[in-house]
């Protein structure tokens, strides 16, 4: 009986938190018709020092091909984002920042970072370390190796 109440608080969590803090997470990119995902994409790719490749997102996000393609077009009909081709390999993409994509992104960022730094100011810097190094053990002992499951 006292798992099935624990298993009703935590479906009560995610439900009430969680999925609701993906929501005020994406409020700052809102105003310029991108998804948190698709800021994600700009800020790697304005943390880059060079034009990186769509596998490259990929990899680094964890996702297919296919993901990022979806999140990219919104970008490119926005006029944040734009591609070129490698003068090295002409079969490999590049993705680069507009002038525009740059100035949204920054714009997001700083955003972002001021929401972080104020719910930090609320829950406590400490909680906060707390709190994601629970998400991390979590990830790493259940939820990765379910996800992997099947792929060895």
């Amino acid at each position: 009986m006292a798992h099935l109440e624990l298993m009703a608080e935590f479906i009560n969590i995610y439900m009430s938190a969680l999925i609701n803090l993906e929501k005020l997470i994406s409020q700052p990119t809102s105003e310029f018709g991108v998804s948190f995902e698709q800021w994600l994409i700009m800020s790697s790719v304005a943390a880059s020092s060079v034009p990186l490749t769509m596998t490259e997102i990929a990899t680094e996000r964890g996702v297919t091909k296919g993901a990022i393609a979806r999140q990219l077009k919104p970008l490119f009909e926005r006029d944040y984002l734009k591609q070129s081709h490698d003068d090295q390999d002409r079969r490999r993409v590049l993705l680069s920042l507009t002038v525009e994509g740059q100035r949204v992104e920054k714009i997001v960022t700083q955003r972002v970072g001021a929401r972080f730094d104020k719910w930090l100011d609320i829950y406590g810097l400490d909680e906060g370390r707390d709190l994601l190094k629970t998400f991390h053990r979590l990830n790493q002992l259940i939820i990765q190796p379910e996800l992997n499951k099947g792929k060895d």
